[in-house]
This record gives C-alpha cells, sequence and structure tokens, in this order.
C-alpha cells in the first residue's frame, strides 16, 4: 500500500531501533556469530559458566633466608622470602602474595594450589635416613596436624667432611579458609644436620600455584 501523505526519508535500521527481546535466538543464523565480531575485553568472566577455566590466577615462590641450627628435627620455621633474585617469575592476587610465620604458611586466596616444596641439609656425619614431609591444617595447627606428603633419603657412612642431600616433595591442597588451611615444612634425621637456606638463591624453598576455586 502506498504511504499518504510524504514518503518518510530512507534511513539504515540500527540497533537502537530495535527494542530489547524482539529478536530471539531462534532468528539468529548459525553463522551469524563469529569470533571476529566479538571484540577484545568484551567477554567478562561474570559471562563466562562455572565450568570454564580462567586459567593460573598466581604463582610464587618463597624460600628459606638462612641456614637453620643443626638439629634432628622439627618444623622448618626459619624466616622466609620471596625470591627476589635472577628475574623470578611470580603472578599475585591483588598484589597480595604468600606470608609465613614460624613456617606457617598462609595463602592469599582461597583455591585449590600445588605446593612444590624442595629441602636442601647437610651434615659431617654418618646418616641412616632422613625424612622430610608437608603437613597440612584446616584449624590453624590448633588440634589439625596432617602429614600429607613424605620423602625419605639415606646416605648411610659419609665419604666427606659434608655431605649434601636434598629431597622433593608435592601435594595439591584445598584452601578452604585462609585464616584455617595453611601449611608448614618439618624435618627429621637420625643424626645432627643443618637445613640450608639463603637470601640469594633457592637451597629450601616452596613455589605455589592456584590451579583453580576451591
Amino acid at each position: 500500500m502506498g504511504f499518504i501523505g510524504v514518503q518518510p526519508a530512507s534511513a539504515l535500521l540500527t540497533s537502537a531501533d530495535i527494542q530489547d527481546g524482539q529478536i530471539t535466538t531462534a532468528k539468529i543464523a548459525d553463522t551469524a556469530v563469529t569470533t571476529a565480531k566479538i571484540t577484545d575485553a568484551n567477554i567478562t568472566s561474570a559471562k563466562l559458566g562455572s565450568d570454564v577455566s580462567q586459567g593460573i590466577t598466581f604463582y610464587e615462590t618463597m624460600r628459606l633466608t638462612a641456614n637453620m641450627s643443626a638439629g634432628s628435627g622439627g618444623d622448618v620455621n626459619g624466616a622466609f622470602e620471596s625470591t627476589d633474585t635472577g628475574n623470578p617469575a611470580k603472578k599475585l592476587i591483588g598484589g597480595s602474595g604468600m606470608s609465613a610465620s614460624s613456617g606457617i604458611f598462609t595463602f592469599p586466596a582461597t583455591g585449590m594450589y600445588l605446593l612444590m616444596c624442595k629441602l636442601r641439609f647437610y651434615a659431617d656425619a654418618d646418616i641412616q635416613y632422613n625424612n622430610f614431609t608437608i603437613r597440612t591444617t584446616n584449624d590453624n595447627f590448633s588440634s589439625n596436624d596432617v602429614e600429607s606428603a613424605e620423602a625419605s633419603a639415606s646416605w648411610g657412612t659419609h665419604y666427606s667432611s659434608t655431605n649434601l642431600e636434598n629431597m622433593s616433595l608435592d601435594y595439591v591442597f584445598d584452601c578452604e579458609n585462609t585464616s584455617t588451611h595453611k601449611f608448614k615444612m618439618r624435618y627429621s634425621s637420625t643424626g645432627t644436620v643443618t637445613v640450608a637456606g639463603s637470601s640469594s638463591s633457592n637451597n629450601t624453598y616452596v613455589t605455589v600455584v592456584r590451579l583453580g576455586d576451591t
């Protein structure tokens, strides 16, 4: 049917002319929306499903800064620092990283964490065995103190003035609450050993990687 009066000027239809909810998914061709049409940073994490991983959001290495006095066992409770030599890589959460007090480590946020712990020690003695453990808690070590991972080694008769040993442990820990869910390292030995630490290189240390949400 023709127009009555003056015909409106021709104009392109814009998105502003379409009311919300008027175009259904059934009206969009399967090939109409492609990744090339989505500009960078326009899909936020809030728009992603819970099953979509956001990748690794945190990693940091903490090291023992000085040798611990020789002994036959106990918590690795010397001072720890974030590794700061050799151009280290780290990714913090809102500027916050791991913290350690008397050898007890606190996480910067809840989540699933991979703990990669390394212990280096030495002694001028025959050693039947050395033991290294990761211990975890869900109550800030008030009463819950779990041996979550363990390694043992021995060098038997020593052949020089000082024998060295390196031990490694890995464990995946679910930190459900940063105030209560923590970990520490412990060693024991049949001899008297020194746990090695340094502020210029990693001797005894732990690398912590956040794998995802709890």
